[in-house]
C-alpha cells in the first residue's frame, strides 16, 4: 500500500504485502510472502547504550534485521536491528500487534508471539514455541523448542523445549499452579483460624 517507508538497500521478495504506516529501515531483508501491516517499524536503532560517568552513549548496530519467508509481523511492532549480529524471525511465525524484538535476537519457525510480549536482545528463541500475550524474556537466554510461555509470564532463564511455563520467575506451569493452589490453601486456613 501507499504510503510505507521504505529505506535504502532493503530486500523485499515476492509476493509480499507491506500496508500503509510501516516502517522499513535500511538493509532489512524481507523474504516472501512476508506480511508487515501498518504502524510495525523493522529494524528501529538497538536500545543499546554505553554507560560512562557523564551519562549514556548510544552504540550503532551495524546488524540488519532478517525477516524470512511466510512471517506476518502485526501493527505496532518493533523489531530492533542488529548490533553486532543480525536480529532474525524464522520462516513461518507469526508475531501479533506491539511485540518488541530486542537487537540481535533470533526467532525461530513457525513461533506464535502473542501481543505486548518482549524479546530482549541476543535471545535465541526455538523452533514452533509460543508466546502469550505480555510475557517477558530477559537477554541473553535460550528457549528450546516447542515451548510455550504462559500470558505475563517472566523469563530469566534458559528454558527447555516441549514443556510449557508460567508465572514469574516463569517454572514449568504444572508446578507453578500446585505452588500456587497451595498457597491458596495456606493463605485460606490462617483466615480461618484467625476467624476462630
Amino acid at each position: 500500500e501507499g504510503g510505507a517507508i521504505i529505506g535504502p538497500h532493503v530486500h523485499i521478495g515476492k509476493d509480499s504485502y507491506i500496508q500503509s504506516g510501516a516502517i522499513i529501515r535500511p538493509y532489512s531483508y524481507l523474504g516472501d510472502r512476508v506480511t508487515i501491516l501498518s504502524g510495525a517499524i523493522i529494524g528501529t536503532q538497538a536500545f543499546y547504550f554505553k554507560k560512562w560517568p557523564e551519562g549514556y552513549q548510544a552504540w550503532s548496530g551495524c546488524g540488519r534485521v532478517i525477516i524470512e519467508d511466510d512471517v506476518w509481523v502485526g501493527s505496532g511492532t518493533t523489531i530492533a536491528q542488529g548490533v553486532s549480529g543480525d536480529t532474525i524471525i524464522g520462516a513461518g511465525t507469526k508475531i501479533d500487534c506491539q511485540v518488541m524484538i530486542g537487537h540481535g535476537a533470533v526467532i525461530g519457525k513457525n513461533c506464535l508471539i502473542a501481543a505486548q510480549a518482549g524479546v530482549a536482545g541476543k535471545t535465541i528463541v526455538g523452533d514452533w514455541v509460543t508466546i502469550y500475550g505480555q510475557a517477558g524474556l530477559a537477554q541473553n537466554i535460550r528457549i528450546g523448542d516447542r515451548a510455550t510461555i504462559l500470558a505475563q509470564s517472566g523469563v530469566s532463564r534458559d528454558l527447555e523445549g516441549g514443556k510449557s511455563y508460567f508465572g514469574y520467575p516463569a517454572e514449568e506451569s504444572r508446578i507453578k499452579f500446585r505452588e500456587l493452589a497451595a498457597l491458596r490453601a495456606i493463605s485460606s486456613k490462617y483466615i480461618k483460624d484467625k476467624r476462630e
